[in-house]
């Protein structure tokens, strides 16, 4: 019997043993990425601030949108945590047990889903609120409300493509959209008619008075 526990001590460590390298390398490996990924955060901050992209969104009136965030700082963190994860999932790969391997790497690859789902809805956010100071500075009639409905329905869209990439089921949200992209019309559409209704009242009045003379 404590010759069979020898053994198998003695193979977990034998196999302890020869896994010390890999586990180096892979901890090596990742601690490379997390620096390159900061390398890589720095450079796309120092660039995109030296054409000037957080002046023309602060020009633009777009920073709000992100909650007064630099654009730039966005992008440079989603890059700098996309380039960790990309090797940290060729880390994992390295290691021999396949159901850690297994589990690790469902995880990132999740996890790299999700950052490219939340680049969908940033995007869908730049999109809103440009689209809605577009809007609003035009002559159009209730502008502002308009504007901030077609700002909330982008926003809306982006976050239903986001929560399909992934993979949640969407149908009830889509269905939502629908309805409510139908009860805006109506709602608009409505009022609409109300403001055109009392702004043409007293011309109303006056050609019912003219027409009341000729008879």
């Amino acid at each position: 019997m404590m010759g069979v526990v020898s053994e198998v001590f003695a193979n977990y460590y034998t196999a302890f043993v020869n896994s010390i390298p890999v586990l180096t390398f892979v901890f090596v490996l990742v601690v490379i990425g997390y620096l390159f990924g900061l390398l890589v955060k720095f450079l796309a901050i120092s660039l995109l601030k030296y054409v000037g992209l957080d002046d023309w969104f602060e020009n633009q009136n777009l920073l709000a949108a992100l909650g007064n965030r630099d654009l730039s700082e966005i992008i440079g963190s989603i890059l700098k945590w996309y380039v960790f994860f990309i090797f940290l999932k060729q880390a994992v790969e390295l290691i021999n047990l396949f159901t850690i391997q297994e589990m690790l790497g469902f995880w990132i690859s999740f996890i790299l889903t999700l950052i490219a789902a939340f680049v969908v809805l940033i995007f869908g956010m730049i999109v809103g609120r440009y689209v809605r100071n577009a809007v609003e500075a035009t002559k159009v009639a209730m502008k502002k409300m308009l504007g901030l409905v077609l700002e909330l329905m982008i926003v809306y869209v982006s976050f239903v493509m986001g929560i399909k990439m992934v993979g949640l089921p969407t149908q009830l949200l889509e269905y939502t959209f629908l309805i409510a992209v139908f009860g805006a019309v109506f709602a608009m559409s409505l009022m609409m008619g109300i403001g055109f209704g009392l702004a043409l009242k007293d011309e109303a009045k006056t050609i019912v008075k003219e027409i009341k003379k000729k008879k």
